[in-house]
Protein backbone atom coordinates (compact mmCIF):
# COMPACT_ATOMS: atom_id res chain seq x y z
CA UNK A 1 0.00 0.00 0.00
CA UNK A 2 1.70 3.71 -1.18
CA UNK A 3 1.17 6.48 0.93
CA UNK A 4 -1.86 7.48 -1.20
CA UNK A 5 -3.81 4.09 -0.86
CA UNK A 6 -6.33 4.15 1.04
CA UNK A 7 -9.01 6.30 2.20
CA UNK A 8 -7.98 9.74 3.71
CA UNK A 9 -9.94 12.86 5.13
CA UNK A 10 -9.83 15.14 2.43
CA UNK A 11 -10.89 18.36 4.26
CA UNK A 12 -11.89 20.02 7.44
CA UNK A 13 -14.60 19.43 9.77
CA UNK A 14 -18.01 21.06 8.89
CA UNK A 15 -20.99 21.78 11.14
CA UNK A 16 -24.49 20.36 9.30
CA UNK A 17 -26.82 20.89 11.49
CA UNK A 18 -27.15 22.30 15.52
CA UNK A 19 -28.74 19.71 17.50
CA UNK A 20 -29.04 21.76 20.94
CA UNK A 21 -27.23 24.29 22.32
CA UNK A 22 -23.20 23.71 21.04
CA UNK A 23 -23.96 20.28 20.06
CA UNK A 24 -23.86 19.82 16.25
CA UNK A 25 -24.13 17.38 13.42
CA UNK A 26 -20.50 17.39 11.77
CA UNK A 27 -19.47 16.12 8.52
CA UNK A 28 -15.68 15.16 7.32
CA UNK A 29 -15.21 14.46 3.71
CA UNK A 30 -13.08 11.47 2.76
CA UNK A 31 -11.31 10.50 -0.73
CA UNK A 32 -13.36 7.28 -1.51
CA UNK A 33 -16.33 5.44 -0.39
CA UNK A 34 -15.30 2.77 1.70
CA UNK A 35 -14.95 -1.03 1.15
CA UNK A 36 -17.36 -3.16 3.26
CA UNK A 37 -14.11 -4.89 4.80
CA UNK A 38 -12.52 -1.56 5.33
CA UNK A 39 -15.71 0.04 7.35
CA UNK A 40 -15.64 -3.41 9.42
CA UNK A 41 -11.63 -2.64 10.05
CA UNK A 42 -12.65 0.85 11.46
CA UNK A 43 -15.42 0.11 13.29
CA UNK A 44 -13.88 -3.46 15.05
CA UNK A 45 -10.50 -3.04 15.36
CA UNK A 46 -9.70 0.18 17.77
CA UNK A 47 -7.94 0.10 20.76
CA UNK A 48 -9.75 1.26 23.63
CA UNK A 49 -11.78 3.71 22.16
CA UNK A 50 -13.59 6.57 24.62
CA UNK A 51 -16.92 4.87 26.23
CA UNK A 52 -18.33 8.58 24.90
CA UNK A 53 -16.73 8.10 21.45
CA UNK A 54 -16.83 5.05 19.99
CA UNK A 55 -16.07 3.91 16.59
CA UNK A 56 -19.87 3.02 15.97
CA UNK A 57 -20.94 6.28 16.79
CA UNK A 58 -19.46 7.64 13.37
CA UNK A 59 -21.11 7.24 10.25
CA UNK A 60 -20.24 6.64 7.07
CA UNK A 61 -22.63 8.02 3.86
CA UNK A 62 -20.62 7.79 0.48
CA UNK A 63 -17.66 10.46 0.20
CA UNK A 64 -18.05 11.48 4.02
CA UNK A 65 -18.29 10.58 7.74
CA UNK A 66 -20.74 12.18 10.47
CA UNK A 67 -20.99 12.01 14.16
CA UNK A 68 -22.14 14.17 16.83
CA UNK A 69 -20.29 16.55 19.08
CA UNK A 70 -20.25 19.32 21.20
CA UNK A 71 -18.58 22.25 19.32
CA UNK A 72 -15.65 22.09 22.23
CA UNK A 73 -15.03 17.77 21.26
CA UNK A 74 -14.76 17.88 17.41
CA UNK A 75 -10.80 18.73 17.47
CA UNK A 76 -10.08 15.46 19.83
CA UNK A 77 -12.59 13.62 18.04
CA UNK A 78 -11.06 14.70 14.63
CA UNK A 79 -8.19 12.93 15.45
CA UNK A 80 -9.32 10.02 16.62
CA UNK A 81 -11.51 9.27 13.53
CA UNK A 82 -7.51 10.23 11.70
CA UNK A 83 -5.92 7.63 13.85
CA UNK A 84 -9.21 5.26 12.87
CA UNK A 85 -8.93 6.04 9.22
CA UNK A 86 -5.55 4.91 9.61
CA UNK A 87 -5.69 1.83 11.60
CA UNK A 88 -8.61 0.52 9.05
CA UNK A 89 -6.26 1.42 6.15
CA UNK A 90 -3.41 -0.55 7.85
CA UNK A 91 -5.67 -3.60 8.65
CA UNK A 92 -7.55 -3.71 4.91
CA UNK A 93 -4.20 -3.69 3.49
CA UNK A 94 -2.33 -6.23 5.76
CA UNK A 95 -5.41 -8.63 5.50
CA UNK A 96 -4.64 -8.49 1.76
CA UNK A 97 -6.86 -6.08 -0.20
CA UNK A 98 -6.31 -6.45 -3.93
CA UNK A 99 -5.18 -3.31 -5.11
CA UNK A 100 -6.59 -3.90 -8.56
CA UNK A 101 -10.08 -4.12 -6.76
CA UNK A 102 -9.23 -0.88 -5.03
CA UNK A 103 -8.39 1.16 -8.61
CA UNK A 104 -10.97 -0.12 -10.10
CA UNK A 105 -13.66 1.50 -7.48
CA UNK A 106 -11.28 4.43 -7.85
CA UNK A 107 -11.85 4.65 -11.35
CA UNK A 108 -15.64 4.18 -11.46
CA UNK A 109 -15.68 6.76 -8.53
CA UNK A 110 -13.86 9.54 -10.48
CA UNK A 111 -16.17 8.69 -13.43
CA UNK A 112 -19.37 8.78 -10.92
CA UNK A 113 -17.45 12.42 -9.62
CA UNK A 114 -17.15 13.75 -13.03
CA UNK A 115 -21.02 12.55 -13.94
CA UNK A 116 -21.99 14.90 -10.89
CA UNK A 117 -19.81 17.79 -11.68
CA UNK A 118 -21.14 17.55 -15.57
CA UNK A 119 -24.93 17.55 -14.36
CA UNK A 120 -24.59 19.90 -11.76
CA UNK A 121 -22.91 22.33 -14.31
CA UNK A 122 -26.35 21.80 -16.13
CA UNK A 123 -28.42 22.49 -13.39
CA UNK A 124 -26.53 25.94 -12.13
CA UNK A 125 -28.41 28.34 -13.77
CA UNK A 126 -32.10 26.44 -12.90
Amino acid sequence: MTQADGVKRVGPPQAVQKLRENFFLVQVPINETPSADWKRFFYDTQQAPPADFPPRGVEMLGLSLRFRSEGSQVEGRIALIDKWIERANQKEASAGARSEERQKRREELAREQAEIAEWNGKWAKL
